[in-house]
């Protein structure tokens, strides 16, 4: 416990080649370190995940000198997976992590597609202790159709704010994107218009105090992107392509990062630039 985790910082060294025995040992302490166990008891989980007998000996040889054995190194990857979604802040990097980190900006999960996404992020881990949401696209519907309303309704009652921007029902854009899908005309639209229908139902429900932090609007603009932003320091981004069904792309998921750039402060400038055209007054 308490093994300090090797963090690499490639910025200023474009010709760097990391040392990879030191990338499984760090890999190994930071699988330890989330599950808080003692180097015997981390032992004795990988005994069973290995299918082969570790000592308490050769977890504290691993982690100072001696190279872990590649079943070992992927099997601290899988815990260090298991051991979150990535959403939760505050969890250890480890420094494979880093160095992809510094190599793909703020981007900490790439997924095919947007039902993978949601097989493998849950919306109650996205939304569920959030006190800030951000969200513009064009339905919306990760947040109208797969959280429940009633949750809804919770986390805004408990000091939540919620501001949402909807492609308008009906409008030029709606249109265009149904035709680029291959839909009947109108049946974005009337998903659309329903999605807005139960965040109307929300927002009758909220109480006095809580209903200033509900807003949301619609645009009738050009459709790039779903934004979603959380508590100012995660992302959840999907974009639209051309012939290919919403559901069917891929979808990024960004954390901020203390340095500066990164592709965190890019969609939060676009969903605040549309806001400013569209959400204010709401």
């Amino acid at each position: 416990m308490g093994q300090e985790v090797t963090v690499v910082q490639l910025g200023s060294r474009a010709n760097y080649r990391p040392d990879l025995d030191q990338l499984a040992r760090s890999q190994l302490a930071t699988a330890r370190s989330l599950k808080g166990m003692s180097r015997g008891e981390f032992a004795a989980l990988l005994s069973t995940m290995t299918g082969w007998p570790v000592s308490e000996e050769s977890i504290k040889a691993w982690e100072t000198n001696a190279t872990p054995p590649g079943a070992v190194v992927v099997a601290a990857e899988l815990i260090v997976r298991q051991a979150g979604t990535g959403v939760g802040e505050g969890q250890p990097r480890d420094a494979l992590s880093e160095i992809v980190g510094n190599q793909f900006a703020d981007v900490t999960g790439v997924y095919p597609s947007r039902s993978e996404f949601q097989a493998k992020v849950s919306v109650a881990d996205l939304f569920d202790d959030a006190r800030e949401i951000r969200a513009c696209g064009l339905s919306l519907n990760m947040l109208c159709q797969t959280y429940a309303d009633t949750r809804l309704l919770e986390i805004i009652e408990g000091g939540a704010t919620l501001h949402c921007l909807f492609l308008k029902p009906y409008g030029r854009f709606i249109k265009q994107r149904e035709q680029e899908e291959g839909y009947p005309e109108g049946q974005l639209s009337a998903l659309t218009a329903l999605n807005l229908s139960i965040m109307t139902r929300v927002a009758d429900r909220l109480s006095g105090e809580a209903a200033p932090r509900l807003r949301y609007a619609v645009y009738d603009e050009p459709l790039h992107f779903n934004i979603f932003l959380i508590d100012g320091q995660l992302c959840v981004a999907q974009p639209y392509l051309p012939q290919t069904r919403g559901v069917d792309s891929p979808t990024f998921l960004i954390r901020q990062r203390p340095s500066t750039g990164g592709l965190f402060r890019t969609f939060a400038q676009v969903f605040n630039a549309l806001w400013e055209r569209n959400g204010e007054g709401t």
